[in-house]
């Protein structure tokens, strides 16, 4: 039983050097990607297609639609509700604690020209940089997902994945910033299953007497 502990904390502290490493890394090149991005990815097609996909998500919008949608079939009803719980909680800890302690300004702040071409079609963000909040919500939800019906799940990373990058194609965040919002979304939805797990019980009991 000590081995296996011991086996856990190792693993943990890997994972948590990876993240950290890959997280450095990024950050080394957070400019220079998103240049990139402008100069050699984005088209006339892209620029219709990526703004209407990453407005889809101003506000955590999609997000919300997708758990009421969840509330309504039996089978995904419980889903629905911890998706809805995930988005509660982003809203404190990354619009409301996060954003606003670390308070990093967004990059076109920097570089207007970033977002210059995209200005009249994207909604540009008024708010601090990291986490970036879309793909907060987006990766909250589908890991939730994910831990409660495995196809669904694969199909939400899928969109939550694509959301993330969207952020970086208009010019409104840095890699770090949806790097870090990965993490926080998994970090809520594991929050949301340890929760779901210990509360579910104590609530059946209940209503049992």
């Amino acid at each position: 039983m000590a081995e296996n502990k011991t086996k856990k904390y190792l693993y943990a502290i890997f994972l948590a050097i990876a993240v950290a490493a890959v997280g450095l890394v990024l950050y080394k090149f957070d400019f220079q990607i998103l240049f990139f991005i402008r100069d050699r990815i984005r088209n006339p097609f892209l620029n219709v297609v990526v703004p209407f996909y990453t407005g889809l998500g101003d506000d955590g919008i999609i997000w919300i639609v997708v758990g009421v949608l969840m509330l309504i079939p039996k089978k995904t009803r419980k889903c629905g509700i911890m998706v809805l719980a995930a988005l509660l909680v982003m809203l404190v800890t990354n619009n409301i604690i996060l954003k606003n302690l670390i308070a990093r300004a967004r990059p076109y702040a920097t570089y207007p020209e970033l977002v210059a071409d995209l200005a009249d079609i994207i909604h540009i963000p008024k708010s601090y940089s990291f986490p970036s909040g879309h793909t907060v919500s987006a990766m909250a939800t589908a890991f939730t997902i994910f831990s409660q019906h495995k196809k669904l799940g694969i199909a939400a990373i899928v969109a939550a994945t694509l959301m993330g990058l969207s952020r970086l194609y208009v010019g409104v965040h840095f890699p770090t910033d949806v790097y870090g919002g990965v993490i926080v979304g998994a970090l809520i939805a594991l929050f949301v299953y340890w929760a779901e797990k210990k509360i579910t019980p104590i609530l059946v009991s209940k209503f049992k007497k």
